[in-house]
Order: structure tokens, then C-alpha cells, then sequence
């Protein structure tokens, strides 16, 4: 008589009978054997590894039993073949994605290619420049000419005064900040080296081997520092033009920076702070101009012109060396994505002519600021300008 024809027994078996008796009475179903048993099927994937409790084998191979099912949980979990398949382990990169998809989106950290992200910042900042003047509200703010009430003279004279003692510190903290910056930064000559928080490329420490240069300069706006009175209209369109030459420099770089190197070298960022340096300059020269304005209502006409033109720029621009206008021009064009020549110019000569627009802006700064010293003394003895009030009575002697 064969198995298949027996009957299987399900009952519990006696105290004495033995252990192959007892698994049977724990594993076999009371189907048929003839049935196909189901495939084991894999546990559910857990956040942590941990075993399941199964009813304890009341065998005397259950240690065995036991054993052997942790050997299989720890070889399956160390990628041997043949175990239960447990669930994927995240290497480091992974796991880095999985945190960083549950951050928010302005938390997350965005991994952008430099080329990239420079090509955006060249357009960006040169379709800007042909949509408006980098000389044009320098401050960034519409005044409307807010009237102020005038009472009496030495009350006007007292708010002249401090209007230009405000722009005299504000020239002294711009000038200082330019010295203080070139201190903590090395100069390189390279111009294929990118720019970082400790380099510069315009040094006008030592400019006596430049002296035979100081010719071909004369036209960049010089003061008189004797002079005994700041005119206001002629501060501010020298330092338009200081301005609108730094950034046509800039963009001449910034261009061959784009065909060469897809990223800012040293001496693009040098004449970004400069060109910054001048905006601040000509913005607080605006301010004093129109804070003048309201003391004196009728030469606010006279005081503050329209900003220069891109034409009269371009024009005083082509006294330098570097073919500014034409190189900027190129930029333009290779910013909107057309196909343009790469930037020609000998970048000896682009660093000549920094170098002079920087000692001669420095040089203007400093020239203001002892021309206004020296004007706010005569003013106080001409005009006896006091700082008690004007209705205030003088003591009994």
C-alpha cells in the first residue's frame, strides 16, 4: 500500500512519541498530499530588520531550529543568494535623495553647473545693460522732491552743513572700504584665473613703472583738491562717466571670460567693485544734490541734470586703448545667443586701462573729501552758521 492511499494522521500524538511525529502533527494540513503545497511568499519590507516570533518548538531541536533561522536572516541581509529576499538597503547617495526629497523645495540643495549658471549671469546682466544705463539711478528709488519748510537762513545754512558733512563720511567710508579690501586680497596678473574672496587683478600700489601711460589719460575726470567749493553737477556727471566706464570694461571681460573660460576670472570681479564703488559715490552725490534742492527751491533746476546719454558715454569711451564700444557691442549680441567672433583685444592693454580708471576714481573720491572740508569751514565763518536755535535768547553777560 503506498502513502498516497493512507490517510494522514492530524491528531496529537502521545508523550512518547518522537520528534518526527510531532513535526508532522504541526505542519501537515488536513488537505490531501496530493494538493500542491503554496509557495512561501516574502515579508512584507520593513523600515527596520526585525524577526518574527514564531510558537516555540517544543522539540529538542528548537536551539537548532532557531539558530539556524537567524544564520539565514543575517546571510540573506548581507546579499547572499538562497535566503529569504529582504528588502533593498539605500547606499549613501540614495538614502541623500530620500532625505532630500523630504526637505521643502527651498531647503534642498541645488547642484548647478558652473558653465552653466555663469552663461545665465552674462545674459542676464547684458541684456540689462542695453534695456537701461548702468549710470542711471544709481540709488534705485523715484524722488518726487518732497517739500521741507524753511524757516529762516541760519536754520538752511545748519541743513546745508550737514548735508554735506553726511556726503563727506559717506566719501571717506567708501574710500576706506576700497583700502581695506585691496589690503586683504593678493593680487594676480593671470588673466585666467577665476575669481575668489581673496584675489584682485587691479593693483595701483606701485605706478611709477606706468608713468609713461600718464599721457594717454588726461581725459579721465580729474579735481582740483585746492579748490575752495564742490560743484555738485560737475561731481555728478564725472561720476557717471567713472561708472559707465567700469562696466564697459567689465563686459568686454566678461565676454572673453564667456568664449575662454565659462566663468568670472579675477578681473571681471575686481571691476564689478569698482564699478559698484562708483554707483555708491554717484548715488550719494544725488542725494546731497537733492536734499540741496529742497533747501533751495530755486536752483534745483540748475543743480541736477538728466543722466548722460549712451551716446555721449560711448563717445568719451573711445579715448581708451581697449575698443570699448565695439567689444560691447560683441557682448550684446553673444548674451541674446547669436553667433559673434570671439572678443579680440590684448588683455594687457584692458588691464592698463583699469588700472588708470581705478587710481584716478580713487583719486577723485579723496579730492572730494578735502574739497568739501575745506568748504563747510569758509561757510561756517562767512555765514556764521551756529548750532543754537535761531529763537533761543543770548544770556545776560
Amino acid at each position: 500500500q503506498t502513502t498516497a492511499a493512507c490517510p494522514l494522521y492530524v491528531g496529537r500524538s502521545s508523550s512518547g512519541s518522537g520528534s518526527g511525529s510531532s513535526g508532522i502533527s504541526k505542519t501537515a494540513s488536513a488537505r490531501g498530499i496530493t494538493q500542491p503545497e503554496p509557495e512561501p511568499q516574502p515579508p512584507p519590507p520593513l523600515p527596520l530588520r526585525r524577526l518574527r516570533f514564531r510558537r516555540p518548538i517544543h522539540t529538542s531541536g528548537s536551539l537548532l531550529a532557531l539558530a539556524a533561522l537567524i544564520m539565514c536572516q543575517l546571510h540573506s541581509d548581507s546579499g547572499g543568494g538562497g535566503g529569504v529576499a529582504a528588502a533593498p538597503l539605500l547606499d549613501d547617495s540614495s538614502a541623500f535623495s530620500s532625505e532630500q526629497m523630504l526637505l521643502p523645495r527651498s531647503m534642498q540643495k541645488r547642484h548647478h553647473h558652473p558653465g552653466t549658471s555663469f552663461r545665465l549671469r552674462f545674459q542676464r546682466e547684458l541684456n540689462a545693460s542695453t534695456e537701461s544705463l548702468d549710470w542711471e539711478n544709481t540709488c534705485g528709488g523715484n524722488w518726487t522732491g518732497s517739500e521741507t519748510k524753511i524757516v529762516t537762513t541760519p536754520m538752511r545754512c545748519r541743513r546745508k552743513q550737514k548735508v554735506l558733512k553726511d556726503l563727506q563720511n559717506q566719501t571717506i567710508k567708501e574710500v576706506r572700504s576700497l583700502r581695506d579690501d585691496d589690503k586683504s586680497r593678493e593680487t594676480t596678473s593671470s588673466e585666467r584665473e577665476l575669481a575668489n574672496k581673496t584675489n584682485k587683478a587691479i593693483d595701483i600700489t606701485d605706478m611709477g613703472k606706468w608713468n609713461l601711460h600718464n599721457s594717454h589719460y588726461t581725459f579721465l575726470p580729474r579735481l582740483n583738491a585746492n579748490s575752495s567749493k564742490l560743484i555738485m553737477r560737475h561731481v555728478h556727471r564725472d561720476l557717471q562717466f567713472y561708472v559707465g566706464a567700469f562696466s564697459y570694461l567689465r563686459h568686454a571681460k566678461l565676454h572673453w571670460d564667456f568664449a575662454n573660460l565659462q566663468a568670472e576670472s579675477v578681473m571681471s570681479a575686481d571691476l564689478e567693485r569698482m564699478r559698484a564703488s562708483a554707483r555708491r559715490a554717484l548715488c550719494n552725490v544725488e542725494v546731497a544734490i537733492n536734499a540741496t534742492n529742497r533747501l533751495y527751491p530755486a536752483l534745483a533746476g540748475s543743480q541736477l541734470r538728466r543722466p548722460m546719454t549712451r551716446q555721449l558715454m560711448e563717445k568719451r569711451l573711445q579715448q581708451f586703448k581697449t575698443p570699448l564700444v565695439e567689444l560691447h557691442e560683441q557682448a550684446t549680441l553673444a548674451a541674446r545667443g547669436l553667433k559673434v567672433t570671439p572678443p579680440a583685444f590684448i588683455p594687457d592693454q584692458l588691464a592698463t586701462d583699469a588700472r588708470f580708471v581705478k587710481r584716478e576714481f580713487v583719486r577723485y573720491l579723496r579730492s572730494i573729501r578735502h574739497i568739501l572740508q575745506r568748504q563747510r569751514k569758509v561757510e561756517l565763518e562767512q555765514k556764521k552758521c551756529t548750532h543754537r536755535s535761531p529763537k533761543a535768547k543770548a544770556r545776560p553777560a
